[in-house]
């Protein structure tokens, strides 16, 4: 039997292991965006904040005061786009740019209020805090910490 004549057979005929697969299932990313509200004034830090509070303290020493506001998920597909409310009504817009990579990071996009559109690679299951330009009226600095999941081997 030659190998032309074999390959005829199975074109032919069908094997399930010869034909090409179905693309895979287009994995959706949870997306995290925590809402926090910092100020100047007093000391107070929600426990929850605690680790956050700290990294944002590294680089705006001034901020001493870390409120929660809000926190959402969503579910999206690379290339969906979100938009998240925040305050004030001003929103931020997420977009999944990719899953996660090799190296086990998801490409994200983010546009938020007073600021053009941040792309960046981030590792899956950390929170990564965005200092934005927006003061809310009662002069309170909009940061935003954000997370996606599921990561490769969850």
């Amino acid at each position: 039997m030659t190998l032309s004549f074999l390959a005829s057979f199975l074109t032919l005929f069908g094997c399930e292991s010869c034909q090409d697969k179905k693309p895979d299932k287009v994995e959706k990313v949870k997306v995290t965006l925590v809402v926090i509200l910092a100020s100047e004034e007093g000391d107070f830090v929600d426990k929850r904040l605690k680790a956050i509070a700290e990294e944002v303290q590294k680089l705006n020493p001034q901020l001493k005061s870390f409120h929660l506001k809000s926190m959402t998920n969503k579910s999206l597909t690379p290339e969906e786009k979100a938009s998240f409310s925040l305050v004030d009504d001003k929103s931020a817009v997420v977009i999944v740019k990719h899953g996660a990579d090799s190296e086990n990071r998801v490409g994200v996009a983010v546009t938020a209020p007073n600021q053009g559109e941040i792309e960046y690679r981030t590792v899956c299951g950390k929170f990564l805090p965005i200092v934005t330009r927006y003061q809310t009226k009662g002069k309170e600095r909009l940061i935003l910490a954000i997370r996606v999941q599921p990561c490769q081997g969850e």
